[in-house]
């Protein structure tokens, strides 16, 4: 009967490990198409059907999406702007998102479960409905076709962040916060030197998430930057692909700037992993 019980357990994980394996497999297989046709040459990519490996790697195509055809495609500029932007954007979440949910979890006020609330519904409004407002707004200011719509917002806060951030550092203990101020800590001095330490794998997802939503972002740069030098590459790779509708781009050489284009992100989600998980996962456990 043991022995029933131990081959019935070693069954199941092979099971369960095999449908990991599938499961896998059936989210690496796009990824994976996109890498063979930036190695293939442009014959190969309008066969049918596809093949799963070109005949011969074609290293060449990286060199002529990337620098042969520069003065038509700024592939170099919209990464230099995205590094840009998206550094910006991961900044200001996470330092906003930190002072506000500080605040919350600490600090106590007439009303403040109230502005919570508030903080929390401005997640139910669709992005859409605000775009014609913000848009007005922008131009008054002057800040059409600047990187300012895009980086100043997020050093104003975002509800989803604020949550997490705000539940993460409700778990940790006050009596921390009291020797601190023993110790003559101001409540920033206790923020930055105790919290955010404490709170490192919650501070980590917010700017894996963030990384991820800037990097990727093409709604917003496409509304507010009119110039080609000033867009960021996921305009850019939509820019190409029209061009490929009208016969103007390859689509190997597409497929060479998204294969570079999802590289960032793959490796910042998977170095920061384990933080990410945690961060998520004891956030809405704790407070």
């Amino acid at each position: 009967m043991n022995n029933y019980n131990k081959y019935k357990k070693i069954i199941g994980k092979i099971l369960i490990y095999l449908a990991l394996l599938l499961i896998s497999f059936l989210f690496i297989l796009p990824f994976w198409q996109i890498v063979s046709t930036s190695l293939k040459t442009f014959l190969e990519t309008t066969e049918y059907p596809q093949k799963f490996f070109p005949k011969v790697p074609q290293w060449k195509n990286y060199y002529y999406a990337f620098v042969k055809n520069a003065d038509i495609w700024p592939v170099f500029l919209w990464l230099k702007n995205t590094v840009f932007t998206t550094m910006m954007v991961v900044i200001g979440n996470v330092l906003s998102g930190l002072l506000i949910a500080y605040g919350f979890a600490r600090f106590n006020g007439r009303g403040k479960n109230i502005w919570f609330m508030l903080i929390l519904s401005t997640m139910l409004i669709p992005v859409h409905s605000t775009l014609v407002p913000l848009f007005m707004v922008y131009k008054v200011f002057n800040w059409y076709n600047t990187f300012l719509p895009i980086i100043v917002p997020p050093f104003f806060g975002f509800a989803v962040y604020i949550f997490l951030l705000r539940q993460f550092i409700m778990g940790i203990p006050k009596e921390l916060d009291e020797a601190a101020t023993i110790d003559g800590a101001s409540p920033v001095g206790i923020l930055f030197r105790i919290i955010v330490p404490l709170a490192k794998p919650s501070v980590i997802a917010v700017g894996v998430m963030c990384f991820i939503a800037a990097w990727g972002d093409f709604f917003t740069p496409l509304i507010f930057l009119s110039d080609i030098k000033k867009y960021t590459i996921s305009v850019g790779v939509s820019i190409m692909q029209s061009q490929m509708r009208m016969n103007l781009t390859d689509t190997h050489l597409i497929a060479c700037v998204i294969t570079v284009v999802t590289l960032p992100s793959l490796i910042i989600f998977f170095a920061a992993q384990k933080y990410f998980v945690s961060g998520l996962t004891l956030g809405a456990v704790k407070g």
